[in-house]
């Protein structure tokens, strides 16, 4: 060694005593995370790769980190020395919490692009990460124009994958695919993909101050949906129990009074709302045929197997609505795939041979109790009966 004792390697000599030195910096600049920084320092220099990896992404949820720039400027001294080192996808959540530090919309794309055609380019599970984080970059700045392409290759690399793709990847390209078609305006997309992710991403995962409003979007969008019509599946989910204390609890109003077809209490919610939700006014005619069809299908739901005969006038009234669109109204419910039937113009009426199964509520549930305790009652009393008549004919 060349150097007098005590001196300093230039960085641009070792990247190893770089990245040491680095954090021997950190640790005296910062002495209430110096536990950190000898750890990173330990882990590095005995060469553990694994312990190293799980200490970074520790690191991401630690407050000092959280603030810009230190992930990024813990990537660029120190991580980028021994990247191609460590597990790739590990590397990709780093490099992806460090991007979020860039305010830039053109640097943050820089740095995500350095991680795909560097360290992580052979691996297909940091690409995906790193790809479907640009989308979020490209949403957020309403870049959409090159979104589309970015998520049919990482469908086609998640389908040809050779064994199981880890649950991060699926859900950050669930994510992706939720805010892109947030950004179209696409209900029904918008929704399935919510789901998709929420079955990837527990609620309590995602951070709080997102999660009210991502449980919004879901909500408004399974209403706007034209394919939705099965809201007792999502009025259990935790999701949307988050909205009950928030600003958008009228929103669960307005999902129960979907899932009950009950019209009176849509009405009274969107005159009120419907301003505050564009994706909501800009479908007003839709949706209050949607709240008429669920009440429709809940009516032949309620109905005895031997009483699916249905009048017009009792559409009418049970839809609220005047008897010249009661057709209409059964026509947009067979279209949709949701009732299946024959309609008699002549008799004015309607016979309902199929409903699109429900999942039920709570509430729903204590309903079919009831009247399955009505027909068990019922069949109780015909047997005694037959018994009764079948000791008669004995006798005689």
């Amino acid at each position: 060694n060349n150097n007098a004792a005590g001196q300093r390697l230039p960085r641009t000599q070792s990247p190893r005593m770089s990245g040491l030195s680095y954090l021997q910096e950190q640790a005296s600049s910062s002495p209430s995370e110096e536990k950190h920084f000898t750890e990173l320092s330990d882990y590095f220099k005995d060469k553990l790769w694994y312990q190293l990896t799980e200490k970074l992404l520790e690191l991401l949820n630690v407050p000092h980190f959280q603030k810009s720039p230190n992930l990024v400027s813990l990537y660029t001294e120190f991580v980028k020395g021994f990247e191609k080192d460590i597990n790739k996808l590990a590397l990709a959540q780093f490099a992806i919490a460090a991007s979020k530090q860039l305010d830039e919309y053109k640097e943050s794309i820089k740095f995500l692009d350095g991680i795909l055609e560097g360290a992580a380019k052979e691996d297909k599970q940091a690409v995906t990460m790193c790809k479907m984080e640009k989308v979020v970059r490209m949403v957020q700045t309403s870049e959409l124009e090159g979104c589309q392409k970015l998520l049919e290759e990482s469908k086609t690399a998640m389908d040809e994958y050779k064994g199981i793709m880890d649950p991060v990847v699926h859900s950050s390209y669930y994510k992706s695919m939720f805010l892109y078609y947030k950004a179209k305006k696409d209900a029904t997309k918008i929704f399935r993909n919510a789901l998709l992710y929420l079955s990837y991403t527990p609620i309590d995962k995602i951070p709080e101050g997102e999660r009210v409003e991502f449980s919004n979007d879901v909500s408004v969008a399974a209403l706007a949906g034209k394919e939705i019509f099965n809201f007792g599946e999502l009025l259990e989910r935790p999701v949307v129990k988050v909205l009950g204390d928030s600003k958008y609890n009228w929103v669960l109003g307005l999902l129960e009074a979907f899932s009950k077809g009950d019209i009176q209490a849509y009405d009274k919610i969107m005159s009120e709302q419907k301003a505050t939700q564009p994706l909501l006014s800009e479908n007003e005619k839709f949706l209050s045929t949607k709240v008429r069809i669920l009440r429709l299908m809940g009516l032949v739901f309620t109905r005895p197997s031997n009483e699916r005969a249905i009048t017009f006038k009792e559409i009418a009234q049970e839809c609220d609505m005047k008897l010249d669109q009661v057709e209409y109204l059964v026509m947009k419910g067979f279209s949709l795939g949701v009732l299946k039937g024959i309609i008699d113009q002549v008799a004015q009426t309607v016979t309902m041979t199929w409903v699109q199964p429900q999942v039920l509520t709570k509430d729903q549930i204590k309903g079919m109790g009831k009247r399955l305790k009505a027909w068990s009652e019922e069949v109780a009393k015909a047997t005694a009966e037959v018994e009764d008549h079948s000791k008669e004919i004995v006798q005689d």
